[in-house]
C-alpha cells in the first residue's frame, strides 16, 4: 500500500460519501482503493482526538498522536480482519499511542480537561447502577468532576472515558484494552467507587464543617 505522512494526504471521494459502512470501506481500501481512507479519517478524527485529549490533556500532543494513529492504521490495513468491528480496532491503536506517550513522559498527573466536557454535562450512567452516579449528578460544577477524574490512576480513568464519554460497550472496551469483559466490569465498578471517594474528598474540602 501507499505510505502517508499527513492526514491531509487524502481527499474524500464521492464513493466514500455514498453511505458505505466502515467494513465496506476497509475491504475496498484493502483491494487498492486507498483514497477511500479519507472517509475513515473524516469519520474518526473527531472521536479519536477527543479520546486522546481526555487521556493526556494536551491539545498539540493529542493532535500529534492522532496523526500517528491514522498512519499506523493505514500501514496495517492489510492485516486488519474486515469481519471484526473496525472502531474497536482503531481505538485500540489510539489506546496504545496514548499509553506509550504517558510512559515516555512519565506523567503522574494530568492537565485539566478544559472544554472537553462541553459535549457531556456530567459523567453519568443508568440510575440502576451504584451510588457513585447519584454523587456525580448532585455536583453542580463540572470542574469538580474533572478534578476527581484527573486524580484517578490511568487504568480507572481510561475505562470511565471509554464507557461514559466515548459510549463504548463492555465488549468494545474489552477489545480495545485487551482485557476480559468481566475484568472490564470490575475495573468500571472500582473506578466508580474511587471516583466517589475523590468526589467526597473534594466536597469535604470545599464545604468544611463549621
Amino acid at each position: 500500500m501507499e505510505e502517508i505522512s499527513k492526514i491531509g494526504d487524502f481527499k474524500v471521494s464521492e464513493k466514500a460519501q455514498a453511505g458505505l459502512d466502515d467494513n465496506q470501506l476497509v475491504k475496498l481500501i484493502q483491494a487498492g482503493e486507498v483514497d477511500l481512507f479519507a472517509a475513515i479519517i473524516e469519520r474518526y478524527q473527531g472521536k479519536l482526538f477527543a479520546y486522546l485529549y481526555r487521556l493526556i490533556g494536551n491539545r498539540e500532543e493529542a493532535e500529534d498522536l492522532l496523526q500517528n494513529v491514522f498512519i499506523k492504521a493505514f500501514e496495517n490495513m492489510q492485516s486488519y480482519d474486515a469481519e471484526r468491528k473496525f472502531s474497536s480496532w482503531i481505538y485500540r491503536i489510539a489506546h496504545n499511542e496514548a499509553v506509550n506517550y504517558i510512559k515516555r513522559k512519565s506523567l503522574k498527573k494530568f492537565i485539566s480537561w478544559e472544554d472537553i466536557t462541553s459535549t457531556k454535562d456530567k459523567l453519568a450512567s443508568n440510575s440502576a447502577e451504584d451510588g457513585a452516579d447519584n454523587l456525580w449528578l448532585r455536583k453542580e460544577a463540572i470542574g469538580e468532576i474533572d478534578e476527581a477524574i484527573n486524580r484517578l490512576p490511568i487504568k480507572y480513568k481510561q475505562v470511565l472515558i471509554l464507557r461514559y464519554y466515548s459510549e463504548k460497550s463492555y465488549e468494545e472496551i474489552s477489545e480495545i484494552l485487551q482485557k476480559p469483559v468481566n475484568t472490564v466490569g470490575t475495573l468500571i465498578n472500582r473506578a466508580k467507587k474511587k471516583m466517589a471517594e475523590e468526589m467526597e474528598k473534594i466536597n469535604d474540602r470545599n464545604n468544611p464543617p463549621g
